[in-house]
Parts: C-alpha cells; sequence; structure tokens
C-alpha cells in the first residue's frame, strides 16, 4: 500500500499549510470543478500548466457522484490503495513502490495531476502551488472519510512503514488533530482507528485470471474475458443485505505499462457489447477509470518496475448488470477503452496490459 502517496503529506502539513480550516477548492465535495483564482497569476502562476483561465476538469473524475464513491467505500484498500505486488517488508526501497491504486488515488488524485500537466504530471509537482492544495484536499477527503466511522487498515506492512526523510512511522501520522490542524467541512473530527480485519485480499474466497499481455490503443477497446465458473452474481445480490465486509467482486488490471504521452484516461467498462470510444460514463456497464501520473520519472531512477497496477470495486456494476440482464453468463469481460483527456491532442498512443485478475471477497 504506497504510503509516499497517501501519507507523506501529513508528516510536513502543519508547517506548510499553516493555518486551520484550510479549504482547497480544486476538489470540493460539492465538486467544483475549476481551478481557484489566484494561482492563475503572481508568483503562484506555473506556466508548464496545460490548462487556461476557464479551464474546467470533468466531473468524471472530481464530480459530485465521484466524490461521494469515494467516501462510501468502506474498505480501506478499496479507498485509497493495495501495497505494492511483493512487499513483504518495511524496508524504506517501498516507499517509491506503487501499489495497486483505488479510488481515491487513481481517480480524483492521479486524473487532477494529469489534466493539470507540466510540473504537475512528474515528480516534481510540489514546483506548482497548485500541488499543495490538491494534496491539502486529497488529505482533507481521508479525513472526511475517517471521520464517517471508515477505519485505517491495520497491516504492519503500512502501520510500521518509516518514511524518509521525515523519519516518522506511518502510524503516527493517523490522527490530523494530533498532528495540530484540522478541516471545517468535517461534520466531526475523530482519532482514526484501526481494522481489525485482515487485508482484503487475504480474505479471498476464490480467484480467476487471464494472463494473456495485450495492446491497447487510442479510442480501441481491448477486452479480458475473465471465465468464473463460480458466477459472483448471487454473491453480489447477498451483498445488498451485508454491513461492512460482505462479499464483494473485485477487479484487478495488472502489468499497465504507461504510453509516452500521459494525456490519457482509460475508461474500464464490464461486459458492454456496444463499446465504443464514445460509449458515456453514465453507461450502466461503465466500472471506472485510470490514468498515468509521475511513471517515467519512476522509471528513469531506476526504481522499482513501473509497470502499474490499478484496482475495482465491481460489485454495484455487476449487481446493476444482474438486473439489466438477467441471463449474465458465468464469464465478466473486463474491458479497457483509452481515450485522450478531453480537449488534448495526443499522438497515437500504445499501453501494454499483462492480464486482469477477478477475485470474490
Amino acid at each position: 500500500m504506497a504510503p509516499a502517496v497517501r501519507v507523506g503529506i501529513r508528516a510536513d502539513l502543519p508547517r506548510l499549510v499553516g493555518r486551520p480550516g484550510l479549504r482547497a477548492t480544486l476538489l470540493e465535495l460539492d465538486g467544483e470543478p475549476q481551478y481557484p483564482g489566484p494561482v492563475l497569476g503572481g508568483t503562484l502562476l506555473d506556466t508548464t500548466r496545460a490548462i487556461g483561465r476557464n479551464a474546467e476538469i470533468s466531473g468524471q473524475f472530481v464530480g459530485r457522484r465521484v466524490i461521494d464513491r469515494v467516501l462510501s467505500k468502506t474498505d480501506f484498500e478499496l479507498f485509497a490503495s493495495f501495497r505494492p505486488d511483493g512487499q513483504n517488508n518495511t524496508d524504506p526501497a517501498w516507499q517509491r513502490g506503487v501499489g495497486g491504486k483505488s479510488l481515491l488515488e487513481r481517480t480524483p488524485h492521479d486524473q487532477v495531476h494529469v489534466w493539470i500537466n507540466g510540473n504537475m504530471v512528474t515528480l516534481m509537482s510540489p514546483l506548482d502551488p497548485i500541488f499543495w492544495l490538491h494534496h491539502c484536499n486529497i488529505d482533507r477527503l481521508w479525513a472526511e472519510w475517517n471521520a464517517r466511522g471508515h477505519t485505517n487498515t491495520s497491516s504492519t506492512l503500512w502501520r510500521d512503514f518509516r518514511l524518509t526523510p521525515f523519519d516518522v512511522f506511518v502510524r503516527d501520522l493517523q490522527s490530523i488533530t494530533q498532528l495540530g490542524y484540522t478541516y471545517s467541512s468535517l461534520a466531526r473530527t475523530r482519532l482514526a482507528e484501526t481494522s481489525e480485519l485482515p487485508p482484503l485480499l487475504d480474505r479471498a474466497r476464490a480467484r480467476f485470471e487471464l494472463v494473456e499481455p495485450r495492446v491497447a490503443s487510442l479510442g480501441q477497446e481491448v477486452s479480458f474475458p475473465v471465465d468464473t465458473p463460480e458466477s459472483p452474481l448471487p454473491l453480489v445480490a447477498a451483498a445488498r443485505f451485508v454491513e461492512d465486509g460482505g462479499p464483494k467482486v473485485l477487479a484487478f488490471v495488472r502489468g499497465v505499462e504507461p504510453p509516452e504521452d500521459q494525456q490519457v484516461t482509460v475508461n474500464v467498462f464490464l461486459n458492454c457489447p456496444y463499446l465504443t470510444a464514445e460509449t458515456p460514463v453514465s453507461d450502466p456497464h461503465y466500472v471506472g477509470n485510470f490514468t498515468f501520473f509521475g511513471v517515467h520519472e519512476h522509471e528513469a531512477e531506476g526504481g522499482h518496475d513501473m509497470k502499474l497496477s490499478f484496482a475495482f470495486d465491481l460489485t454495484d456494476t455487476v449487481d446493476r448488470l444482474r438486473v439489466l440482464e438477467p441471463d449474465l453468463e458465468s464469464r465478466l469481460n473486463v474491458q479497457l477503452m483509452p481515450v485522450p483527456l478531453e480537449g488534448r491532442d495526443v499522438p497515437p498512443q500504445e499501453i501494454g496490459i499483462e492480464g486482469v485478475e477477478i477475485v470474490y471477497i
């Protein structure tokens, strides 16, 4: 569970932000699509950005519906991310490891970075003043998630990870009030607790995969039909009547090789027989999206293998399709549709994908 992405900002927020109750306006809970006026000129202007004064990011990435989905996740890993593949210790080298990105990280976090572009799409993103508002707001969403009664993971690979260069453990950074700040938008502030449940993948009751490398191109569907001899449908139907920890159907898109031009969003659909590049995200087969942030800089440093992994909760989608298509077969076809960011002129790109895994929890 890549600690640097979600926790590092908390180690220095009191000094950098300096005043309680700061509200970033880039990703408000009401889905504000524009970035703050003060960063449009003067010393706060970063001329490397790919957006202008009247630019608005798509609600697909930061709209009210997306933020509501983020905050409604009950499992920490589906809210944030899974640990990097293969991580079995707390060696500092894992701080740059990339885990399976879940909803908060792969959508509002990554998509804003890529949409703004310029410095924000690189590991030098803190050079853009808007970085601090953006990360402060991601931190605020996490605080809101905790305030709604959701608990952080109890995994020692996360809690006992020592962040550099701050020389502090993740477990000591979970309470914003203990760190000396808060957000005025929180309904209530409470100490974030830890879940006693083991990590999600340790609770898997069945796993099915299709490891068959394929290449996705802009505007063209690439599909991974995963045979699931045990139908997920009764499982998902039962989830309607089960509280936190109930049955789930997950999909992991693994071994994703980023394109040269990162101004690409990959929309993910499930069992859509008519999928095209124009199929809207309002379609009942739509699952979610992902993009590519800072990947080439990681590769240049000669660090971890920068093939990416993205996690999706299919539960609601499968449940929805069960109502629309009662004869849905026991095959979950995960479909990827890469498209350029809206308004961007992106040359032909290729994205390699190693495979897809379906997991029943």
